[in-house]
């Protein structure tokens, strides 16, 4: 039988009745993170192609068809998922981000009237510039710079967090130059421009972007295994002390995961042990985090005296709106642990609103936080983010 569809399409009389051949591309479960916004462009999308199909992504314009053809495309590229001779398979719903341009310039700030009790004021959180891309299929780049930050007369890249190569085939991967610390959480791996109610823990953060090298195996189910030897998170500047990370992130499902064991030493030979345990539960439209960063002294290790702990919700009910609810705890006793003053007990709670509202213009958002402090001191932040993609290729 004919098709008198398919026929006009194609101009001529087509045999619609043969069978389907064997399958050469399986995705399922496939999800790409958004570059604007913290919620998924893909999400939860399965299809097969066979042998002999033309496989079309059809649907309103910037609705990720180009996300899905992309990331698909890249799995092929690098091999990723591959379980047989003739099959491209990804499973498990992992969170992945291809990279999608040979050059991008990106420039990002928020600005934010702030109050503190009976101070206020106009600042600029964070102004930076970054530059990242590829040199073909398997090498990749990224520069990321503060411009709000002082460069020090010591450390010419101080005010830099990125500044590395990433050479990925068949899997493995192998990167190294200035990057963040291989620390687990989901707060900790956050990017400062979504961060408004920050643990006490991170104040103490002057180490986090530092010089590494690092060791990757990504796995067929998206899951990705990170062995890395870098500076101390202790130190801010060239120095003799080192840190050793063990890294497990992707996702199965529902669970989003950034898990790491690291040892840092804190002066030459004694170390400092950090277990972090960073979840995020998709839910809907509400995510869940769920974070833990536990400290101990090697050489005199102890249970919950040296900790951070982080629980948040975000919510995204309508394209143009996201709202959240955040507390942290911060507690250390006398523990030989720079991070924190002994004897802090700190709990912040807070919640606020992030808008959206030009619909053409996505990387404009608006935002409106309260939170405490601890104690007396509360704080307002209402202002504007905005991310420009200045060039791109």
């Amino acid at each position: 039988p004919h098709d008198h569809f398919v026929c006009r399409i194609c101009g001529r009389v087509m045999d619609v009745d043969a069978k389907p051949a064997d399958a050469i591309l399986k995705v399922e479960n496939l999800h790409v993170l958004s570059k604007l916004y913290k919620h998924d462009a893909v999400k939860n999308v399965s299809f097969t192609a066979h042998a002999g199909e033309i496989l079309c992504i059809a649907g309103i314009q910037v609705h990720a068809q180009g996300n899905t053809a992309q990331e698909a495309s890249f799995m092929i590229q690098d091999g990723s998922g591959l379980t047989g001779p003739d099959i491209q398979e990804s499973t498990g719903g992992a969170a992945t981000q291809a990279v999608e341009d040979k050059i991008l310039v990106q420039l990002k700030g928020r600005l934010s009237l702030s109050t503190e009790n009976d101070v206020f004021g106009v600042k600029c959180d964070f102004l930076r510039i970054m530059v990242k891309g590829n040199l073909g299929s398997e090498l990749s780049y990224l520069f990321r710079q503060r411009l709000n930050k002082a460069i020090s007369n010591s450390d010419f890249l101080s005010a830099t967090d990125y500044l590395y190569l990433c050479w990925i085939r068949n899997g493995w991967e192998l990167s190294g130059g200035k990057h963040y610390i291989e620390c687990g959480g989901m707060e900790y791996n956050a990017t400062s421009y979504d961060l408004y109610i920050r643990p006490v823990f991170f104040n103490g953060l002057g180490g986090m972007y530092n010089y590494v090298v690092n060791a990757a195996r990504h796995f067929n189910d998206g899951e990705r295994l990170c062995l890395q030897i870098s500076n101390s998170l202790y130190s801010t500047s060239f120095s003799n002390l080192l840190g050793y990370s063990v890294n497990l992130s992707g996702r199965q499902g529902i669970w989003q995961h950034n898990l790491s064991v690291n040892f840092f030493e804190r002066s030459k030979g004694a170390f400092n042990q950090y277990v972090c345990l960073g979840n995020r539960f998709f839910t809907g439209a509400v995510n869940w985090d769920l974070g833990l960063v536990h400290r101990m002294d090697i050489g005199s290790p102890s249970l919950f005296k040296d900790f951070s702990a982080v629980a948040k919700f975000k919510w995204h009910p309508y394209d143009w709106m996201d709202v959240f609810g955040k507390v942290t705890w911060d507690y250390k006793e006398d523990v030989q642990d720079p991070m924190l003053p002994d004897w802090t007990n700190t709990v912040q709670a807070g919640a606020g609103c992030e808008f959206y509202p030009f619909k053409d213009y996505p990387f404009i958002r608006l935002h409106c936080v309260y939170f405490n402090r601890g104690g007396d001191v509360n704080c307002i932040l209402a202002g504007m983010s905005c991310a420009l993609d200045i060039f791109k290729r």
